[in-house]
């Protein structure tokens, strides 16, 4: 052989060899975070992040990561983040964050509606054959049984063959189930009567609490809270609040103004102290230190399958309600949540191998608030409050003299209004022609802005706006109302002036924190406009799962890693 041929053959061979190689660590499967956690604060506005920003915590310290400037100038902030639907409400906001799916596919329509086959109303994680676990409280059974999609935790057990584990904690039930979803290993809520820790039988068939869980229940950790005092942790000079008295305050058994004593009035923990403490920062220090717990004893992250641990913080929706988002009880709990997220995020980084740079977090909310509403119009600002009730009787009166006297409304559960169908097809009345007088009486309604019928909205025949777009990806055809009802800006439904509440298609409802930090993130501020629905995609991909089946959101692209997740 010439030197030529063997030079040509040496280079041929080194070549093969050379791609062979190549193509071996392409075929080798691509690393995923040990652990994802989703934490979502409840009734959490974008703007908290930036109006409070230099309250914070420093993203580094000699201690470890801060909150949240820890992803705001280390991680991937997207400014300008919103839910797609309407109602903007509890569960439905829960619903499609892990899930990707709007109300019209999910059928998580609202907390509750009204269900036409049991002719009764149905909270949205009400099973009436999954009793609950764990406490001698009458209550209503609970499952994921009303959430017709598969969530990111449920794609990720299928994936892996039932080894990836995936947990759920909130205060609340229905922000717990709906993220963990149905294949869960482990979902629990908080017992607002006995103030302890609780799931159903559909997540624990055995009918007992984990031995952890129990443990902590006998700890009586919210007891310890009692008789305290919540005082601000920011200072005077810091309100920066419009509403800083408590003149448009709820009463929680707290009292409207600092300093808020922890007794409710009560002379030992009892049902009512338990409602009052859920409103404060420290039930969300107890959740906090519940999840991890929760970590610790169940193990997660602690090997190459990927886990979920889904956290929601109620407290700040409770909070919100009673003072109102302008309130300074509002901004002292954002800056006390900073601080509960900084200890959160540097002990998980002790207890997962690897540390932070093998979890995933993210941070969003289920929905944001308005203002208190009369605080609004007493500045000059168009706003206040329509009582639901009120306007139901004008509908009734204004259906009577279309159609006679009747029984023609089976009720309003915001957004929706429901008609009695039996009524009308008894007197041959069409549907769509009872819808439009309905419509068209609650629209008369002060703080009404716009009223759309199930006719119309199901033949696509609604206005080309951003607000009959939230109405159609949260109109389910099975379980939505016959119409549905959108307030005035800073106009809602209710029948007090106190305090605050959200659930309309507006910007300080719908734009929400989304902020991700940790394994296969690009940091960086990202400007443009992105969904709520885009979390559970993104999640599919760091984890390598099918997208969960009702999934529609897109791929976070800009915030990931430029080839993806490859390695450790």
């Amino acid at each position: 052989m010439s030197k030529r041929l063997a030079s040509l053959s040496i280079f041929a061979w080194l070549l093969f060899a050379l791609l062979a190689s190549a193509s071996a660590q392409r075929s080798e499967p691509a690393a995923t975070p040990r652990l994802v956690v989703l934490i979502s604060i409840d009734q959490f506005r974008a703007d908290y992040l930036t109006r409070f920003e230099d309250l914070f915590l420093p993203a580094r310290t000699a201690g470890g990561v801060g909150g949240f400037r820890w992803f705001m100038d280390r991680g991937a902030w997207y400014v300008d983040a919103h839910h797609d639907h309407m109602p903007l409400a509890t569960g439905p906001g829960h619903s499609i964050l892990l899930t990707g799916a709007p109300p019209y596919k999910s059928g998580i329509v609202g907390n509750d509606w009204y269900d036409r086959d049991l002719k009764k109303d149905v909270y949205c994680v009400q099973d009436d054959n999954s009793p609950i676990v764990g406490t001698d409280t009458k209550m209503i059974g609970i499952s994921p049984e009303h959430l017709r999609v598969t969530t990111v935790g449920d794609e990720l057990k299928i994936a892996t063959g039932g080894k990836a584990r995936v947990f759920g904690i909130s205060l609340k039930d229905r922000a717990a189930v709906l993220m963990a979803g149905h294949l869960a290993d482990g979902v629990y809520w908080f017992d607002y009567n006995a103030g302890r820790w609780v799931t159903s039988h559909y997540y624990r068939k055995d009918e007992t609490l984990p031995a952890w869980v129990e443990e902590l229940n006998r700890e009586k950790l919210p007891d310890a809270y009692f008789d305290k005092t919540w005082n601000p942790v920011t200072p005077d000079s810091a309100k920066r609040v419009w509403t800083p008295t408590g003149k448009y305050a709820a009463d929680r058994g707290l009292g409207a103004e600092f300093p808020h004593v922890m007794n409710a009035g009560q002379t030992a923990p009892n049902a009512k102290y338990y409602s009052a403490f859920t409103g404060t920062p420290f039930a969300n220090e107890f959740v906090l230190n519940s999840a991890e717990r929760l970590i610790r004893e169940e193990k997660l992250g602690q090997d190459e399958t990927p886990d979920v641990l889904a956290i929601n913080l109620a407290s700040n929706d409770y909070i919100g309600h009673t003072y109102g988002a302008t309130s300074r009880e509002v901004l002292d709990v954002t800056v006390q949540t900073d601080r509960m997220l900084s200890k959160f995020f540097n002990d998980l980084n002790g207890m997962v191998p690897g540390g932070l740079s093998n979890v995933t977090v993210v941070i969003t909310a289920d929905h944001g608030a308005s203002p208190n509403t009369t605080a609004m119009r007493e500045s000059g600002i168009p706003g206040g409050w329509w009582n639901p009730i009120d306007a139901v009787k004008v509908v009734q009166a204004a259906m009577e003299a279309a159609f006679g006297r009747g029984h023609w409304i089976i009720e309003y559960n915001e957004p929706y209004l429901w008609l009695d169908h039996d009524a009308l097809k008894a007197k041959k009345i069409p549907l769509e022609h009872a819808e439009e007088v309905a419509a068209r009486a609650m629209e008369s309604v002060k703080g009404v802005y716009a009223c759309y019928t199930r006719s119309k909205v199901l033949e696509g025949l609604v206005p080309n706006t951003d607000i009959a777009h939230h109405v159609t990806l949260g109109w389910h055809p099975a379980l939505s109302g016959d119409v549905v009802v959108i307030s005035q800006p800073f106009f809602v439904p209710a029948t007090n002036a106190k305090g605050g509440t959200h659930g309309e298609p507006y910007a300080y409802d719908t734009r929400v924190p989304l902020l991700v930090q940790g394994f296969g993130v690009r940091s960086g501020t990202y400007t443009e406009r992105v969904s709520t629905l885009d979390i559970a995609p993104t999640l599919s991909f760091l984890l390598h799962t099918n997208q969960p089946s009702g999934c529609e959101g897109r791929i976070l692209s800009r915030a990931l890693l430029a080839d993806g997740p490859r390695g450790r």
